[in-house]
């Protein structure tokens, strides 16, 4: 496969997307071959090192936007006859509210893992900063003569400050694991919407 063929076969695989994405795509990995040929390596060996027209196009659809993959996804690959147009514009009302559907479905998948985020944060901080707040009042409280109650209530206070120390690290684990949960989510519904490039789309 020469430059000009596998650049081509990039462009192709990337139909769908703006213009401008597409062309810069082509731009860095001719400059890519480029530099490749000039540290000495020929045309095919540096085509074989930046790797192949797959790989590079579901590389850079997976760093696009999921409104730019649907864009590119809903793009024909080719001319649309008659009765093509006809049966999209008839069966509108279904497709339409099956994509609205999808996307709220998505968005309320997000929300749900962001809301656990936001509630285990809020958890923590309830706990530390309602524990050490109990603390300082306790503390004013004994001075001001309120005795056991202020000793009773500075022992409650410093249970609920070291439970809060306590969960720190579980729960930054689980935050952390809930973030990485929303970027694999993502990750798998640009899969999804990209799919397997059918063999004529391959060749």
């Amino acid at each position: 496969m020469t430059k000009s063929e596998y650049l081509e076969s990039i462009k192709a695989k990337l139909n769908g997307l703006p213009e401008k994405d597409i062309q810069s795509a082509v731009e860095y990995y001719e400059e890519a071959i480029d530099d490749r040929i000039e540290d000495g390596l020929t045309e095919e060996q540096a085509i074989e090192e930046v790797g192949t027209p797959e790989e590079i196009a579901e590389k850079i659809l997976m760093e696009s936007s999921i409104p730019k993959l649907i864009t590119a996804k809903a793009k024909p690959k080719r001319a649309l006859k008659g009765w093509e147009i006809a049966l999209i514009i008839i069966s509108s009302p279904i497709w339409i509210w099956l994509a609205i559907i999808m996307m709220i479905l998505f968005f309320v998948v997000i929300i749900v893992i962001f809301a656990l985020i936001v509630s285990l944060g809020s958890v923590l901080a309830s706990f530390l900063i309602g524990g050490l707040a109990g603390i300082g009042a306790g503390i004013v409280h004994l001075f001001s003569g309120y005795g056991v109650n202020a000793i009773a209530e500075i022992g409650v206070s410093a249970v609920l400050a070291g439970l809060g120390m306590f969960m720190i690290i579980p729960v930054k684990e689980a935050i952390m694991g809930l973030w990485k949960l929303i970027f694999k989510f993502i990750k798998w519904v640009k899969k999804k919407i990209i799919g397997k490039k059918k063999d004529s789309e391959v060749a």
